[in-house]
């Protein structure tokens, strides 16, 4: 393996160290420190490849951009699907599905805190912006393939809902959605466009 491939493998490891120590601690946990620790690696790597803590936190979100967005070539064809309300539902429920996974929960409470830190660090705004943008053209993609009439509009409120259940979830208060919940919800959104 060469030099370069070590690096960029050893950066991932870090920003992926990093995104689960902020799903595991929080954004006042995201040390240079803690994320060596989280990565195994020795103490000062994460510093070497990540200056700064907006450095760190850059490197955390582009990761989680990467792993969280489907890639440009599975995107293909998605504007000349033709979709029943029950497929629509299926394709947002898996997906649901995936996001709420136990072995998703560290990830998904990233998210969240990357989120907030974006609205605070016009950089990372930057970062956030375009791959929030590419989920709501995804959820217009589905609603025009379902016939919705207005998908623009009502693909904005759609990840606006489902961002809701996922903090719901993350709560994990008692008043939480169950997944029958939550499809009924989704169906509803659905019966609305």
């Amino acid at each position: 393996m060469s030099e370069i491939q070590t690096r960029t493998l050893r950066r991932d490891q870090v920003a992926d160290a990093a995104l689960r120590v902020l799903g595991e601690s929080g954004s006042r946990g995201l040390t240079h420190r803690a994320v060596d620790a989280a990565a195994k690696v020795p103490e000062g790597t994460t510093s070497n490849y990540f200056r700064t803590r907006s450095s760190l936190l850059e490197a955390a979100l582009a990761h989680h951009v990467e792993l969280d967005t489907p890639p440009e070539a599975g995107l293909a064809g998605v504007a000349d699907l033709k979709l029943s309300d029950e497929d629509a539902l299926d394709l947002m429920m898996s997906t649901i599905d995936r996001l709420l996974d136990s072995g998703n929960r560290s990830l998904l409470k990233a998210r969240y805190e990357l989120v907030l830190e974006s609205s605070r660090h016009p950089d990372l705004h930057e970062t956030f912006e375009p791959a929030r943008d590419r989920f709501v053209g995804l959820a217009e993609a589905l609603l025009a393939a379902r016939g919705c009439e207005i998908p623009r509009q009502h693909g904005r409120q759609l990840i606006a809902v489902l961002d809701g259940v996922l903090i719901d979830a993350v709560l994990g208060a008692s008043s939480s959605l169950d997944r029958e919940e939550i499809r009924d919800l989704l169906t509803r959104q659905l019966g609305s466009c």
